[in-house]
């Protein structure tokens, strides 16, 4: 999508050709999710490896194995204590411990983040058992430590401390893309996403529906829902009923999301998991351990499943369980 003509109900999009062409609409929803917000630090985009995309990841983990097998000691940096940087920083840890003993490079990871603990919108108990598994695994916490500047050898905090590094991660902080705030002329946020009602409607046409990370969706309680994936799947579920009642001539509902709860895995055989916010035991019980690994793993099957199908999510936990019989001792 390359921009909305509102007035005659057309969107404009470039095919991978490169050549133009216009589709027509009634409706349109907008989901097109987030990129990494580097907050407009000097030098992250070039000197660091950012994970929005499936050829992103391809990339990071060729530089991962490509030092991996240098059998020298190396050193990552990783900026943001969020989810996505507590399970990269673990399975580094663990993809590194081992393979030690087939002489392949012995990783030093730190973990940066600004505020101050990790995973810092989840309840402080989960953060704390996140915070001594992390430390038990070797990994080097930074915690309410700013980036002032990156370059190829490392990165420069603000209070003038040096982290060199050979592999640089930025895992801080979500956004819409920079082009989507020059489309439409819709209503946008400081982070691109699209202002919409409580409805998944844009505030500017009621035609037009925007949900998941790209959207800024109002809460009653006068909050935005989260970047989750949870968050997003939810949504999508309630416009997929709404707008279909709506077209019968019933007026479209609220969205309003129910947090489940939070499960991060740190390592492959150990998970912490949080009730829901709102219930009585938010932050009260913290659950751990190898049985809630097994959990996130489902909850993980279960997303494969919705994108992927059935039979293909049933390949690949086939040949998960073929590949465990018989790969190499120790992996």
């Amino acid at each position: 999508m390359t921009d909305i003509d509102r007035e005659n109900k057309q969107v404009s999009v470039r095919r991978p050709d490169g050549t133009q062409c216009a589709i027509n609409y009634d409706y349109l929803v907008v989901c097109i999710g987030a990129i990494s917000n580097d907050f407009n630090t000097p030098g992250a985009r070039d000197n660091c490896v950012f994970l929005d995309s499936a050829n992103q990841a391809r990339l990071a983990w060729h530089k991962v194995s490509s030092i991996l097998r240098d059998g020298v000691d190396r050193t990552i940096n990783i900026v943001g204590a969020g989810a996505t940087g507590v399970e990269l920083a673990a399975e580094l840890a663990r993809v590194s411990k081992k393979l030690k003993r087939y002489n392949a490079s012995t990783l030093s990871i730190n973990l940066i983040e600004a505020a101050g603990r990790v995973l810092p919108n989840s309840p402080e108990k989960m953060s704390e058992k996140v915070l001594k598994e992390l430390e038990r695994n070797g990994i080097n916490v930074f915690l309410e430590t700013r980036i002032r500047e990156v370059t190829e050898a490392g990165m420069e905090t603000v209070d003038n401390r040096s982290l060199k590094a050979d592999l640089q991660f930025w895992a801080a902080g979500v956004k819409a893309p920079d082009w989507l705030r020059d489309v439409g002329g819709l209503s946008y946020n400081r982070m691109n996403q699209i202002e919409v009602k409580p409805t998944l409607q844009t505030t500017v046409d009621d035609t037009i529906f925007a949900l998941g990370d790209c959207a800024a969706i109002p809460q009653p309680d006068g909050s935005f829902v989260p970047p989750k994936a949870q968050a997003a799947n939810r949504a999508a579920v309630h416009l997929a009923k709404s707008l279909s009642q709506h077209l019968r001539g019933k007026p479209l509902t609220d969205f309003v999301f129910h947090d489940s709860g939070m499960l991060v895995a740190v390592g492959h055989h150990f998970a912490v998991g949080t009730f829901a916010p709102g219930t009585k035991m938010e932050g009260k019980l913290v659950l751990q351990g190898r049985v809630i690994r097994r959990l996130y793993d489902t909850i993980f099957r279960l997303h494969q499943r919705t994108v992927s199908g059935v039979f293909t999510v049933s390949r690949l936990m086939i040949a998960k369980r073929l590949k465990s019989v018989f790969k190499p001792y120790g992996i």
